[in-house]
């Protein structure tokens, strides 16, 4: 992994963990560990609703969404943590984000469906596996989404 210079005129890649940029010896070693934090969010997220702390697990998924507004898989999953959460008006508006930036999306669309149900129904079915792998959205700034997650849910590194 490496870490691209944030000043403009520069932009030099460096190794991950370098103390201060090669081209233009601006400090790195903060910015390095925001480059990273959208993917820890997005795992402190995943672990907490594995455990069924929905709220917290819905906090962590609007923090990564509110730093990275590109992702649409953060997206999906704050989607998916309000609708268990009953916060059935905010799941529409997340699933409708995601569908206008990726138009087709299998969960975004899979949530739009299951908001059509009445709200009665019994537990929501699990949403689709994707066809294909996700690609990290890149959000302004150059840093990368969370789509970087590791099945065991840790972050790379």
């Amino acid at each position: 992994m490496s870490v691209r210079c944030p000043v403009v005129l520069c932009r030099e890649e460096n190794a991950y963990g370098t103390e201060v940029c090669a081209g233009c010896r601006t400090p790195l070693s903060g910015y390095a560990r925001l480059h990273t934090y959208p993917a820890y969010l997005f795992n402190q997220g995943l672990a907490a609703a594995r455990e069924g702390r929905l709220a917290a697990a819905r906090d962590c998924f609007a923090a990564v969404v509110h730093w990275c507004p590109g992702d649409t898989e953060a997206r999906n999953a704050l989607a998916l943590a309000g609708l268990r959460l009953g916060d059935r008006s905010e799941a529409h508006r997340q699933w409708t984000e995601v569908l206008g930036r990726r138009p087709g999306d299998p969960k975004a669309t899979w949530g739009l469906a299951q908001l059509a149900e009445p709200p009665e129904s019994a537990e929501p079915a699990e949403p689709p596996e994707p066809t294909e792998p996700a690609e990290p959205a890149e959000p302004s700034g150059g840093i990368s989404g969370p789509g970087e997650v590791s099945e065991s849910g840790s972050v790379p590194g």
